[in-house]
């Protein structure tokens, strides 16, 4: 994925060194390791007692947010929000604690202190707290349960215990389905009278997470510096699903930085302080929105991944290392900056691919599996001032060399054709096929496809902003746009076709189809266009509303029956949608980017 693709996704940001399991030091936070120290493991020295020693009551009040790291996490929000867009959530309150619940406290080599909160988890030793997976580990961990600001080790309710080791999922990411595994274990080690900490404090039952909308009550230790009370806060609401994510969205105010690893409980008692553990203050973008809203938390789903971790955790074993998670085309954020997207083979392999042009001008190829998916992601183009101005955008093959070529309509009124686009020529060769005029400035539509006898899609269909209908056949560097026939005289009815899309929808004959996607919202297809005419649209079914909503759309032959009839549709959430075969009804509608998250 290209640096620029990661800065138009406003809320992808650079990570905060992360808890690492010891098979993947490469994603481990600096450290400071002595000779005999095992990568993710602290030194041997590194005891509860001189945890005890190390955190006097100035260290701990001087635990401040470094700079650079993301929301939620280590480095969370310097201060306040101005104002929330999710007016009346509840408020978290100021809570007493639970003994089960503390902050981790950490120095990474630079000496410079983080927080996050963790929960200390049944386990068979009795030594094992749970946290999110993005947050830090240094040298010099420990775990306070139910701390109280500016006491000094003595005086903590439960002590300061040294964590031993960490346990993560090396496949943790801080967007896309990654972020589905922000969650982490620990192991503390005994309190200097050999007591394992679930002795002293007792623990949450780690639990399968039962569904998404579910009561929980979550309890966190938010920074000093946006919550100066310095104390643990606490609400009780139902959460709800992040739609396209494996994740629990928490709604309740004053979860600000510090709170990562915040225990999500169901059943909680407030005469034992404990409950069920069925999720974590995490997951995307460090378990907060990009706004830096403290109204809106999240929580990775507890499943098999969550128990297969904790099995390694409380053996003591490294986890096991997995290929990371497919994520080659990112999330709805960077969707949301998507100006034009073009089906067609540009890689030379035979499968159909996908080009997208960005808004800061950059071009991108996702390269096509054959099955519907895609498999890498190359820059044809840097962003730049000109392609982001582009009008219209098609693709076809026009010059017929063996790759596809792309034809673009420019503000002034020109029309160019970039002929063999690929990962191999990028751009191809420009040829103008219009100079600037007023006359194209009022192609308000534009598709291509195959609609007369020529075997390739180098036709053109152009929908005028009177309404009018014209098919521009064999399109090229030689013919340019010298072959005009009219399909329909200026009307009243195509001046509300909002976007035309050529494919192969019916397969009746060799003819390809139009698909037009109309201003109220409704979409037709429209068979075998030819010189002939435009023949009576089918209406596409399901008709509803939800059309309204879509901003892009292309159709091509993604998967394997060979025929240009899958239909990928970008919608104003940055979701982006695969609807395979389809015909005069929408084909099963398959979520390939999830939307923007809110």
């Amino acid at each position: 994925m290209g640096t620029s693709r990661r800065a138009r996704a406003l809320a992808v940001v650079a990570g905060a060194a992360l808890i690492s399991a010891p098979a993947v030091p490469a994603t481990a936070a600096p450290q400071d390791r002595t000779a005999d120290a095992a990568p993710g493991v602290a030194p041997a020295a590194w005891t509860s007692e001189e945890a005890a020693r190390f955190w006097t009551p100035e260290r701990m009040a001087d635990a401040a947010p470094a700079a650079g790291t993301a929301a939620r996490s280590a480095a969370a929000r310097p201060g306040r929000p101005t104002r929330s867009p999710y007016a009346g959530v509840p408020q978290a309150s100021l809570y007493a604690g639970s003994p089960t619940v503390g902050v981790l406290y950490y120095v990474d080599s630079a000496m410079t202190t983080h927080s996050c909160t963790a929960s200390v988890v049944q386990s068979p030793r009795g030594n094992l707290i749970a946290t999110a997976a993005h947050c830090s580990l240094g040298t010099k961990t420990a775990f306070v349960p139910q701390y109280r600001t500016g006491a000094s080790a003595a005086a903590q309710p439960y002590g300061i215990w040294a964590v031993e080791r960490a346990f993560r999922d090396n496949r943790h990411t801080r967007t896309g389905p990654g972020s589905d595994l922000d969650f982490a274990f620990a192991t503390v080690r005994p309190n200097p009278a050999g007591k394992q900490i679930q002795q002293l404090t007792g623990g949450n039952r780690l639990t399968r997470t039962p569904g998404y909308q579910i009561p929980v009550t979550v309890i966190g230790y938010p920074n000093i510096r946006s919550a100066p009370a310095d104390k643990a806060v606490k609400c009780t609401t139902t959460t709800t699903r992040v739609t396209g994510y494996k994740q629990l969205r928490f709604a309740c105010g004053g979860y600000y930085g510090g709170t990562s690893g915040s225990p999500f409980l169901t059943d909680y008692d407030e005469r034992t302080r404990t409950g069920k553990l069925v999720g974590n203050l995490g997951g995307w973008n460090g378990g907060g929105l990009e706004n830096n809203d403290d109204a809106v938390s999240f929580s990775p789903l507890y499943d098999d991944q969550v128990f297969e971790l904790y099995d390694a955790a409380v053996a003591g074993r490294t986890p096991e290392v997995k290929p990371a998670l497919p994520d080659v085309l990112g999330g709805g954020e960077t969707w949301m900056h998507a100006r034009h997207m073009v089906s067609g083979e540009y890689t030379g392999d035979g499968r159909t691919d996908l080009i997208v042009v960005w808004s800061d001008g950059e071009v991108t190829l996702f390269t096509g599996d054959g099955r519907g998916g895609y498999t890498a992601e190359s820059r044809l183009a840097a962003p730049n001032a000109v392609w982001g101005k582009a009008v219209t955008l098609t693709g076809g093959e026009f010059t017929g060399g063996g790759t596809g070529d792309l034809i673009a309509r420019w503000p002034d009124g020109s029309v160019t054709l970039n002929a063999d686009a690929g990962t191999v020529r990028k751009l191809g060769r420009q040829t103008r096929l219009m100079a600037p005029n007023s006359t194209w400035k009022h192609a308000a539509g534009i598709a291509a496809g195959r609609w007369t006898a020529n075997a390739r899609p180098d036709d053109l269909v152009v929908r005028w902003s009177d309404g009018e209908l014209s098919l521009y056949s064999d399109v090229g560097t030689t013919v340019k746009l010298g072959r005009e026939k009219m399909l329909q005289p200026p009307n009243a009815t195509w001046k509300n076709a909002a976007a035309l899309i050529g494919g192969d929808f019916t397969g009746a004959t060799g003819s390809w189809d139009l698909m037009v996607r109309w201003a109220d919202g409704h979409r037709t297809v429209h068979p075998d266009l030819g010189p002939g005419g435009v023949k009576a649209g089918h209406r596409l079914k399901p008709a509803s509303a939800w059309n309204r909503t879509a901003r892009l759309g292309t159709a091509g032959s993604h998967t394997a029956n060979g025929r240009a009839d899958d239909l990928l549709v970008l919608w104003a959430d940055g979701r982006l949608s695969s609807y395979p075969e389809t015909g005069t009804a929408l084909g099963t509608e398959r979520l390939l980017v999830p939307p923007k998250v809110r």
